[in-house]
């Protein structure tokens, strides 16, 4: 569980910097250089998730999620691939790799909708029902000013509670 953990919360660090989620999820404490609003989100959620279940439960959906946009991600750069082959590539890499990651992720991204599919399906629909979230309060498509006042003195108000900046 530690691992991911770590893994969600530097997630959530890096969209609270790059602007994607709310600035509170970018602070870094002073004294020891971690991201603790990210890490208390997560820790909070965690316990939520486990109080309705077991452990098992919490790394299944966890496991669930991560394949699924880890294959998307690996279908994405095979797409890229194929469809604009002359953009500049920092890293290359062997065509294996997203082939493999494609079809092992497709496999343990479909063996959960035959053995447990009432999970997945939840997760799904929790997952999608993000879409209009981004594109309301991310894309900007409808970004009012009041939450957008919310948004900053909250992240004052954790930045100060929490010895971050």
């Amino acid at each position: 569980k530690q691992w991911y953990q770590r893994r969600v919360r530097g997630f959530l660090q890096a969209g609270g910097r790059s602007g994607i989620l709310p600035g509170c999820f970018g602070l870094v404490n002073t004294k020891f250089k971690t991201p603790v609003f990210s890490l208390l989100f997560v820790m909070v959620a965690s316990t939520v998730f486990i109080s309705f279940g077991n452990v098992f439960k919490l790394i299944n959906t966890a496991s669930f999620t991560s394949f699924a946009f880890t294959t998307l991600c690996a279908v994405g750069l095979l797409v890229m691939r194929r469809t604009l082959p002359d953009i500049p590539r920092p890293v290359k890499v062997s065509l294996f790799f997203p082939v493999s990651t494609a079809v092992m992720g497709l496999y343990l991204f479909v063996i959960p909708w035959i053995t447990n599919w009432s999970m997945c399906l939840l997760w799904t629909g929790l997952t999608l029902a993000g879409v209009p979230v981004y594109f309301v309060c991310v894309r900007g498509v409808y970004r009012p000013s009041s939450f957008i006042k919310l948004s900053d003195s909250w992240t004052n108000f954790m930045g100060k509670l929490l010895n971050s900046e």
